[in-house]
């Protein structure tokens, strides 16, 4: 049984290898993802909010419900008040309610929901947390807070069975059996965001129909430096997912994976809208990464 797993998992890689290559590939290796404890810099942990829904306020801005994948969402609940979420703007969005530690964080936050492949039945994620850190990948430094209504969708991605479980990150949904779901022993992805900036500052019209994420005005960080044309180094944003699985990792798969043709997870990825009350996000990268401010539990976590 175990080495039928193991024949059908290293086929399911092979068939999206092509696509780990362009996305992955160059980007993994460039970026750093370094083991970060809570300490040492802002962590925020938010509960689900508005649940599920086929909606994408980014790249389906003012579209109808229905064009995207199922999506989990984190953070900002104002959504609920809305018709169609998807016709969100900023103004309906920044300083609402939120369900993170932090109230200044009335961020938008959402990922494509992770199912069972066969019955499509969605696994709840029992955790979340936004971790802001400097531009590097540093514990703290360096780093600008993003610009108020920044849109970005990030797609540098890794899973591991937890952070307790001796299982390096991978591109793809690791098995997990061994793991026995306690906090920390479970299914968990985390997703980092470009922290390079051309100093392009967000525009977004509230008619503006289709996609409006920001990401051509972003790069990731190449060995510690940003790259020719992106000279601000802005906060680095890691939203990590822990869920309610700790099985093979045969049976599940994220929304966006058919969609993308692709499986294992591997089309995971996430979504930012900065509609987080600015003043208490500069607050944050003063007190908590910059290091020039006076460091507290209940800001920085």
């Amino acid at each position: 049984m175990t080495r039928h797993r193991d024949v059908v998992r290293r086929a399911r890689r092979a068939r999206t290898a092509g696509w780990l290559a362009v996305m992955l590939g160059l980007a993994a290796a460039l970026v750093t993802l370094p083991s970060v404890p809570a300490s040492a810099m802002a962590k925020i942990q938010c509960k689900q909010t508005t649940g599920t829904g086929y909606i994408d306020p980014i790249v389906h801005h003012d579209q109808p419900i229905g064009y995207s994948h199922l999506h989990q969402f984190f953070g900002n609940n104002a959504w609920l008040a809305l018709a169609n979420p998807n016709w969100a703007n900023y103004a309906n969005l920044v300083g609402k309610g939120t369900n993170c530690a932090n109230l200044a964080d009335t961020a938008g936050y959402w990922s494509p929901a992770l199912r069972y492949t066969a019955s499509g039945s969605v696994i709840p994620a029992v955790g979340f947390w936004a971790y802001y850190r400097s531009y590097d990948g540093s514990n703290m430094g360096p780093g600008m807070a993003f610009p108020a209504d920044t849109r970005l969708v990030a797609t540098v991605h890794n899973w591991t069975c937890g952070q307790f479980e001796r299982q390096a990150p991978v591109p793809y949904i690791p098995d997990c059996h061994r793991a026995d779901g306690r906090p920390g022993h479970t299914l968990t992805a985390h997703i980092d965001f470009p922290s390079c900036w051309n100093g392009v500052r967000p525009y977004h019209p509230n008619a503006q129909v289709g996609d409006t994420r920001d990401n051509r005005n972003y790069a990731y960080a190449v060995n510690g430096v940003c790259p020719t044309g992106f000279p601000y180094k802005m906060v680095q944003l890691r939203e990590t997912i822990a869920y309610a699985y700790h099985g093979y990792g045969t049976d599940v798969q994220v929304a966006s994976d058919p969609m993308m043709g692709m499986s294992d997870g591997m089309s995971m990825h996430a979504d930012f809208w900065n509609t987080w009350n600015q003043a208490g996000l500069q607050s944050l990268v003063v007190n908590c990464i910059s290091g020039t401010g006076t460091r507290t539990k209940a800001q920085c976590g």
